[in-house]
C-alpha cells in the first residue's frame, strides 16, 4: 500500500503510480519530454445520484458528494452513487498506455470502513437520476483499505477501459463509482468526496508517429517503385524519410530507421538509423562507404520512432548502384579547325562540333561549355528539406547522344575571341561524368563598334549612338542592346548591317551600355562595352573655339566666338554662371536661362593658349563645387 498525500490540484497531476489496492502517490513532477505523454481528460459531467429521490440528478457544483449510504438531519436515509463522464474525442489517433481515476476524500463515517468500487457505464451525456442509471459494462477496480481516512488522495486503474473505448471509437466514456453492494445499505461505509478536486482521468498515451511514403527519396530523386530501376551515381548513398508526430514534445526526437537489401538477397537487409529528426522534415541517412556495390540493384524502406512507438514500414523504394565513370568522349569540328593547324575559325560563323562516345554504352550524352564545366551539385532545396539532384540533362549545355555510346551534334557561338576552350565530358544515365576532353580553336574579333554620333554626350541631352558590325561579320539583323543594367532590348539593322539607338542623358553619374550583334546565320557576337561619364561640374561648348583633338589651334585673333554653359549633372536650379578666361582676375556673372543655360561671346585679342574657368551658381548663391577648366589654343590669324 502506497502512502497518498493532498494534490496540487486538477491541472497538476502528471503522473500516477498505482498501488495494488488502488490507493497511489500523486507525483506534480514536471512534464515528461519524450513518449508517452500524460494528459488530464476534459470532463462532460461529474455528478450523482439519491436512491430518496430517484428521479433527480444532482451536478457536482461545490458540494461535496455523497458516496453509499447517509442519513440527513430528518433521519431520513439516501444512497448515492457519484458519475462521471469524459470526452476521448481527441484520442482517435492515440495509443493509450494508461489511464487513472483519481479522487480526494473529504469525510468518512467510520474510518475503519471503505470499500469503493469503479464501474465502467454506458455512455452518459449528462448526470443521470436514480432510476436512469447507466447500464454497467464491466467492474474496473477497488479499493478495501481504511488508511488515511478521511483526506486519502485515491487512484484507480482504468486502462483497459479506456484503451476499448478508443479503439471503438467512442467519444465518451462513463465511470460510476459506488459503494460494493454488500456494504452499499450500510452507513458505516458511507462518505463524501471533495468537490474541488472532483473526479479526474488522466491518461498515459502517445500519437504513434507516421510514416510519409509521398515523401521518400534516394540520392536526390524520388522514391522509385516500377522497374526498370533509376540507376544512381554518386548520391546513392543517401537515404531520406519524412516522419510526422502529432505530440508536440515529440516533433523534434524523432528516430528514422532506414532498412536496405540487395533485391536478390533480402536476407542481406541491413537496418540504419538517424536520430533527432523534426516532425514534417525528412531525416538524413548517409550509408557508410562500402554498403553498396557497383551494378547491384537495392530496395529500401523506412520508419520512424518517437521512442515509444514504431511507425509501419513504409512502401519499398528500388534503384540500381553506377559507380561507373563513362569514356571521355571523342570532339570534332567541321568548320572550326583546331589551333594545332594554326588556322582561324570563319568571321562571323557559328561553330558545329560533334561529340562522339566511342561507342562506351555507358555513355548516354555530353555536357560541354567553353569556360570550366564546374560540378554537377544537389542541393538540399526541397521544400521538406530533401536533397535535389536534378537529372543532368535538364541542365544546360548538356546534349543526348544519338544512341547509347553514340555522338551528337551542336552549333554554338564562341564565347570570346583569340584562343579559345571548348571543354566536353561524358554523362551516363545515373549522372555520373567522365573525365573532360578540351578541343582548342582560333576565334576572330566579333565585337561590334559603337560610335557616338552626335559628339560628346551631355547630361540631359540625348545621346545617338550608331552600330557597327566587326569586319567579317555578315548578314547582321538586328542588335541586342542593355542600357544601364536594364532589360534587354532589340533594335533592327539596316541593310549595312548597322543601327542606331538613342537615349536622354538623365543619369548624372554617367551610363553604361552592352550590345551584340545577331546575324541570319545565327552567329551572336560578343558583347561591346560603353560608357559616357559626365563631369560634375557645368558643360562649354562653343561654335569656333573648340577643343580640336589634336591639339591644333582654333578660330584667331579678333574672331568673334561663342561658349554656352549648361547645367551640372543632376542640377535644375541654375541661376547664373561665373566665368573668366584670364587667370586670377574676377569671374564675371552671367544669368541662366529659363532652360539652365547661358551663352556668351567672346574675341580674343592675342594668339596662344587659354583657358575658361566657369562655375554654376544656384538662385541661394550656392556655387557648384566643381568648375569647368576649358583649354584651347587661339590661332594667330583666321
Amino acid at each position: 500500500m502506497n502512502r497518498s498525500r493532498p494534490r496540487r490540484g486538477l491541472a497538476g497531476v502528471l503522473a500516477l503510480a498505482l498501488g495494488a489496492a488502488g490507493l497511489a502517490v500523486v507525483s506534480t513532477a514536471t512534464p515528461a519530454v519524450a513518449a508517452p505523454h500524460y494528459e488530464s481528460v476534459p470532463s462532460v459531467q461529474i455528478g450523482w445520484t439519491d436512491s430518496a429521490t430517484p428521479k433527480a440528478a444532482y451536478d457536482s457544483n461545490e458540494t461535496h458528494m455523497p458516496l453509499g449510504t447517509w442519513v440527513d438531519e430528518n433521519g431520513r436515509s439516501h444512497t448515492s452513487r457519484i458519475y462521471a463522464t469524459f470526452d476521448l474525442s481527441s484520442y482517435e489517433d492515440r495509443k493509450i498506455y494508461g489511464g487513472t481515476i483519481f479522487v480526494q476524500e473529504y469525510s468518512a463515517t467510520d474510518c475503519g470502513k471503505r470499500a469503493i468500487e469503479i464501474w465502467r457505464t454506458e455512455p452518459v451525456s449528462e448526470t443521470p437520476t436514480w432510476n436512469g442509471a447507466p447500464k454497467p459494462l464491466a467492474k474496473l477496480d477497488e479499493i478495501r483499505t481504511p488508511e488515511y481516512c478521511p483526506k486519502a488522495s485515491i487512484s484507480f486503474d482504468v486502462t483497459g477501459a479506456v484503451q476499448d473505448a478508443v479503439a471503438q471509437e467512442q467519444s465518451r466514456i462513463t465511470f460510476e463509482i459506488r459503494v460494493p453492494a454488500q456494504y452499499e445499505s450500510d452507513p458505516a461505509y458511507g462518505r463524501r468526496l471533495n468537490w474541488y478536486r472532483s473526479v479526474g482521468l488522466t491518461t498515459k498515451y502517445n500519437t504513434v508517429p507516421k510514416i510519409d511514403n509521398n515523401n521518400l527519396y534516394n540520392a536526390g530523386l524520388p522514391c522509385a517503385t516500377l522497374h526498370p530501376y533509376p540507376r544512381v551515381g554518386g548520391f546513392a548513398n543517401v537515404l531520406q524519410a519524412l516522419g510526422t508526430d502529432a505530440d508536440p514534445n515529440d516533433e523534434r526526437a524523432l528516430t528514422t530507421e532506414f532498412a536496405i537489401w540487395p533485391t536478390d538477397r533480402p536476407e542481406a537487409r541491413k537496418v540504419f538509423s538517424k536520430e533527432y529528426g523534426i516532425s514534417g522534415r525528412v531525416n538524413t541517412v548517409n550509408l557508410p562507404q562500402g554498403t553498396l556495390t557497383d551494378g547491384e540493384s537495392y530496395a529500401w524502406q523506412a520508419r520512424v520512432s518517437d521512442k515509444a512507438d514504431f511507425s509501419s514500414w513504409s512502401k519499398k523504394c528500388y534503384f540500381t548502384y553506377d559507380a561507373t565513370n563513362p569514356t571521355a568522349p571523342g570532339v570534332t569540328s567541321a568548320n572550326y579547325p583546331s589551333d594545332d593547324t594554326d588556322e582561324w575559325a570563319p568571321a562571323g560563323v557559328p561553330a558545329v562540333f560533334t561529340f562522339s562516345g566511342k561507342g562506351d554504352k555507358d555513355v548516354a550524352g555530353f555536357q560541354y561549355s567553353w569556360n570550366d564545366l564546374g560540378v554537377n551539385v544537389c542541393e538540399a532545396s526541397g521544400d521538406v528539406g530533401q536533397w535535389v539532384c536534378r537529372d543532368p540533362f535538364s541542365l544546360p549545355n548538356t546534349v543526348r547522344a544519338d544512341a547509347p555510346g553514340g555522338s551528337a551534334t551542336v552549333t554554338l557561338n564562341p564565347a570570346g575571341s583569340g584562343p579559345q576552350r571548348l571543354t566536353v565530358r561524358s554523362i551516363d544515365a545515373a549522372g555520373n561524368v567522365s573525365t573532360p576532353t578540351v578541343y582548342e580553336t582560333l576565334v576572330p574579333w566579333s565585337t561590334p563598334e559603337v560610335r557616338v554620333e552626335n559628339g560628346e554626350p551631355q547630361w540631359g541631352q540625348e545621346v545617338v549612338l550608331k552600330f557597327v558590325p566587326a569586319n567579317g561579320v555578315t548578314g547582321v539583323r538586328e542588335y541586342e542592346v542593355t542600357l544601364d543594367h536594364g532589360d534587354p532590348e532589340t533594335r533592327p539593322a539596316d541593310a549595312d548591317g548597322t543601327a542606331r539607338f538613342s537615349f536622354t542623358a538623365t543619369n548624372p553619374d554617367g551610363h553604361s551600355l552592352t550590345v551584340r550583334s545577331r546575324s541570319a546565320n545565327g552567329f551572336v557576337s560578343q558583347k561591346a562595352n560603353w560608357s559616357a561619364y559626365f563631369w560634375p561640374g557645368p558643360g562649354v561648348k562653343s561654335d569656333v573655339y573648340v577643343q580640336s583633338p589634336d591639339g591644333s589651334p582654333v578660330g584667331g585673333v579678333g574672331v568673334e566666338g561663342t561658349f554656352t554653359f549648361s547645367p551640372p549633372p543632376g542640377w535644375t536650379d541654375v541661376a547664373a554662371y561665373r566665368y573668366g578666361f584670364v587667370d586670377g582676375e574676377e569671374l564675371t556673372e552671367v544669368a541662366a536661362g529659363a532652360d539652365g543655360r547661358a551663352t556668351i561671346t567672346w574675341t580674343p585679342t592675342t594668339s596662344g593658349w587659354v583657358t575658361l574657368t566657369v562655375f554654376a551658381v544656384k538662385a541661394d548663391g550656392t556655387w557648384s563645387d566643381y568648375g569647368n577648366w576649358y583649354s584651347f589654343e587661339v590661332a594667330p590669324t583666321a
